[in-house]
């Protein structure tokens, strides 16, 4: 068996190793989601067993990951500074474990205490949840983004990547902040005094009237 040959054979199983990896973190993310969306209150136990779940693929996609780039550098003569692609890939990656440990550390936990979240709390979990899915989904594109790789360079992959973010921000203040603040004691807190205020209106109009 050759050489190359060889190589070849050892990074297809490395590659679909990758892959797998991401379908698992794919999977994990969406029970998470589940957990937190379609539950009231937040469904605690599926919500951090998906989150500890996400952090074990998480891993596994890094050492799956540097393994490729290892065997690439040792024999097709890779240069990390020759692959602007690779330089996003890695930077965007970074950013996405160093989310999850803050998304992990203190919003997690915070939606799933017994104690009610602030408004902040849920605020910052709409801010943190739109990084990670514009990162996991940026992350992808960066592995199907070679034919963009002249175009774009390094830089021009951040900038897209900080668009993508950003949008990813404004649509989940917008519409996945109030799904989340209803899924927690906070929301129903503030439905009841809603609920009570509009009654109350409608009885002074009532009298007013009468």
């Amino acid at each position: 068996m050759t050489q190359p040959y060889l190589h070849e054979l050892v990074r297809s199983v490395l590659i679909f190793l990758h892959l797998a990896c991401l379908i698992a973190a794919g999977i994990s993310i969406a029970f998470g989601d589940y957990a937190i969306l379609r539950h009231r209150p937040v469904n605690r136990e599926l919500m951090l067993k998906a989150s500890r779940a996400v952090a074990w693929s998480l891993l596994a996609l890094w050492l799956t990951g540097l393994s490729v780039i290892a065997l690439d550098m040792s024999t097709v003569a890779l240069s990390l500074a020759k692959a602007p692609k690779l330089q996003a890939k890695l930077t965007v990656v970074v950013i996405l474990s160093l989310n999850g440990f803050l998304l992990h550390r203190y919003t997690l936990h915070a939606l799933g205490e017994t104690k009610t979240p602030t408004e902040s709390d849920v605020r910052l979990a709409a801010i943190l949840g739109a990084v990670s899915a514009a990162s996991w989904g940026y992350a992808m594109f960066l592995g199907v983004a070679k034919a963009w790789t002249p175009i774009l360079g390094y830089n021009g992959f951040m900038a897209l990547y900080v668009l993508a973010v950003l949008a990813g921000i404004a649509v989940s203040l917008r519409w996945v902040r109030p799904l989340l603040l209803e899924q927690t004691p906070l929301g129903a807190t503030n439905a009841r005094t809603h609920a009570r205020n509009k009654g109350l209106a409608a009885e002074d109009f009532n009298t007013a009237m009468g």
